[in-house]
């Protein structure tokens, strides 16, 4: 049974309902093209008494949700919970407590840590789902049967997933290790918008940069995300990470200097190439102790690491077969060279794979 929730006293009911319960399923359908942020369509919520799908285009006050995502004994369950709760997070105003997200569980049940709920449904429970609405409007109105019946397909089976994969998961060592990883996903900081300053890091391309042209994309990459977020626009409608690396690399001192580059928009406004010069500026100006050092690996390094970082992914991979874990939910190839790299300059311990039951199944 599915029940449509259009107005916000509705809402505000069933969350009065939801706070009595020992575990909601969550899920979202939203429109996400041509803004910064998700435009929310629809949220799918179930427990083992009913399942209902909140119209957030009739409903666009969702705080009444709040105090169920915070509530510490309501375990929320979701499939690859990050984005859907991150949406949540804005729209509510309310950061998340007590997850339980059935993809990163799967990882500790001998399931695929990066599978899709549909195959893992298959798997766990032997359920197919219908994915004919995968990419359906979920701002259009009236919403089909067919889009209703997807929407609460996608959260009524997480609770008898969650059992399945608890059940499996029976080892006091894995299981302990499942709590912990779970436990994190009550960090409100996962949900908030990153720190502007820490975007260059996400350019495509930026890698290959040097100390200073890196801290010239820094500052620029701050100003496109701030931009993007005050317009609610998407990062490449201001500015494509292609050109971001190019003026870090020519580090433009004029508007004619930065018209000039190759694929430099011909009716860019002054008021952005100014700001765009502005950081350049400040990029150059910063003391060379000040510039972000190149995360990328030179290829002598790449060869150096290559033999003790196979030797590490197959510990890895020997260890996860002992607990039946997914060595995909442990570590990549990049996490295993970037955690040799910080042992080599004795920060082991403050890398991912040197901390908690990753640390703990390595030794």
């Amino acid at each position: 049974m599915k029940n449509l929730i259009t107005t916000e006293a509705d809402l505000t009911a069933l969350a009065t309902r939801l706070l009595n319960a020992e575990a909601v399923a969550v899920d979202t359908e939203f429109f996400w093209e041509r803004t910064y942020y998700p435009i929310l369509g629809l949220v799918q919520l179930a427990t083992t008494d009913g399942c209902w799908l909140v119209d957030t285009v009739a409903v666009r006050d969702l705080r009444a949700l709040g105090p169920v995502l915070a509530a510490p004994n309501v375990t929320k369950l979701l499939h690859d919970a990050h984005q859907d709760l991150t949406i949540l997070a804005r729209a509510t105003g309310t950061a998340p407590r007590t997850v339980f997200d059935t993809r990163a569980a799967a990882g500790f049940a001998g399931f695929s840590s990066t599978s899709s709920l549909q195959a893992l449904l298959r798997d766990a429970l032997g359920i197919e789902l219908a994915k004919a609405e995968t990419r359906s409007d979920w701002l259009r109105r009236p919403l089909s049967e067919s889009q209703l019946r997807y929407a609460a397909e996608d959260v009524i089976h997480l609770i008898p997933l969650r059992t399945a994969l608890l059940a499996r998961c029976a080892g006091d060592m894995p299981r302990a290790w499942m709590n912990e990883e779970m436990a994190h996903l009550d960090d409100a900081a996962l949900y908030s918008d990153r720190d502007p300053r820490l975007m260059y890091q996400r350019v495509k391309g930026g890698a290959r940069l040097d100390a200073r042209s890196l801290a010239v994309l820094r500052e620029m990459a701050a100003w496109r995300e701030e931009e993007a977020r005050q317009r609610d626009r998407p990062r490449e409608y201001i500015l494509s990470d292609t050109l971001l690396v190019a003026i870090a690399e020519a580090q433009p001192n004029g508007r004619a200097a930065l018209a000039a580059l190759p694929g430099f928009p011909r009716r860019m406004p002054n008021r952005v190439m100014d700001a765009l010069l502005a950081a350049v500026a400040c990029g150059l100006a910063l003391p060379e102790e000040a510039c972000p050092q190149p995360t990328g690996f030179r290829l002598d390094e790449k060869r150096a690491l290559k033999a003790p970082s196979d030797h590490l992914l197959t510990r890895i991979r020997t260890a996860c077969d002992a607990h039946g874990i997914d060595p995909a939910l442990v570590a990549s190839r990049a996490d295993v060279e970037s955690y040799l790299r910080a042992q080599q300059k004795g920060r082991g311990a403050e890398h991912l794979l040197g901390q908690g039951w990753r640390a703990q199944l390595l030794a």
